[in-house]
């Protein structure tokens, strides 16, 4: 599954097959994914057909990257429904790299003499086609978000707390960009997840609602939870680093990234809520809540107190 050149193949004529069998659960999924989710499909096809080394020459010099995988490294194609769930992984994965390439793949073929500082921290946010953002952002600025366990509450210390606030993540080198990255992966595999619910019908039959909400809750509940760390972050940032604060406040790059992420990611999640009400007619759901309930409570409570006000005001009006 993984060797470029079957990848090619497998994303180039997927369309064009009448039917699959249990063993073809790749083209199966890509073949779905053309009819429900294009977006996601879209950004597996941008990141496939860039080279695998990408060079731009600038003052005499070559500077070059390398794409990190396979458009389709994670997915699970033993069967329909490990294709169906995996590929939410895989999109989230390949946000994340195709997003860091995606101003280097501009630079190839824009015919200037702009060139990449890597002193400075550089990401970019896929959306959706023809939609997406690029950030730079000096270094010196950014503390690591392991300072943020000064201030987060234990109440408070969630799920993916230990992998992004403690851990070795970009988050603590990008900080705040970090956790913006990590935002808008997970946007981009709960999208695939809210397009795909008509193919969870196709493959769960009667029980289709309580897969689809097993599968989305965790991904869902993300928004929240980083919506939570990144509003901590800068809360953090006005009270103990106001240069940084300020610096970002000021950066209308970073404000458009964030404002564009964190709006559409919101709108997903209150989509999802009224898609599970609507199909509760249809179907049986064995789940109290849409969201991970750990730590659901707590977050929304959080968010809902005011006490990121002045955050919300600065960047996201």
């Amino acid at each position: 599954m993984n060797h470029p050149l079957r990848l090619v193949f497998v994303l180039g004529v997927f369309f064009a097959l009448p039917g699959f069998g249990q063993q073809a659960a790749t083209p199966w999924i890509l073949d779905r994914m053309q009819s429900h989710s294009p977006s996601s499909l879209q950004l597996l096809k941008s990141y496939e057909k860039l080279p695998n080394q990408l060079e731009i020459e600038r003052g005499g010099s070559v500077i070059s990257t390398s794409k990190s995988t396979d458009a389709l490294y994670y997915v699970e194609d033993g069967n329909y429904e490990s294709a169906l769930v995996s590929m939410s992984t895989n999109v989230h994965e390949i946000g994340h790299a195709y997003g860091g390439l995606i101003h280097f793949a501009e630079l190839m073929s824009c015919n200037c003499d702009k060139t990449i500082e890597f002193e400075d921290i550089q990401q970019g946010f896929y959306h959706a086609p023809g939609e997406q953002y690029w950030i730079e952002i000096e270094q010196g600025y950014i503390f690591p978000s392991s300072e943020l366990s000064e201030t987060i509450p234990y109440e408070l210390h969630t799920f993916r707390y230990d992998t992004y606030i403690e851990g070795t993540s970009s988050t603590q080198a990008h900080g705040v960009i970090g956790l913006l990255d990590e935002l808008n992966a997970y946007y981009l595999g709960s999208k695939y997840q809210y397009d795909m619910l008509p193919v969870y019908k196709e493959v769960f039959g009667s029980d289709y609602l309580n897969q689809w909400v097993k599968h989305s809750a965790s991904e869902m509940t993300a928004f929240f939870e980083f919506d939570f760390f990144i509003k901590e972050y800068l809360l953090f940032a006005k009270n103990y680093a106001p240069e940084t604060y300020y610096y970002l406040k000021n950066s209308p790059d970073f404000r458009k990234a964030y404002q564009t992420t964190q709006r559409k990611y919101s709108l997903l999640t209150a989509a999802y809520e009224a898609k599970i009400e609507t199909e509760k007619n249809f179907a049986e759901l064995n789940y109290e809540s849409p969201y991970w309930e750990d730590d659901y409570p707590g977050l929304k409570k959080r968010l809902d107190s005011g006490i990121y006000r002045g955050i919300e005001s600065d960047f996201l009006r």
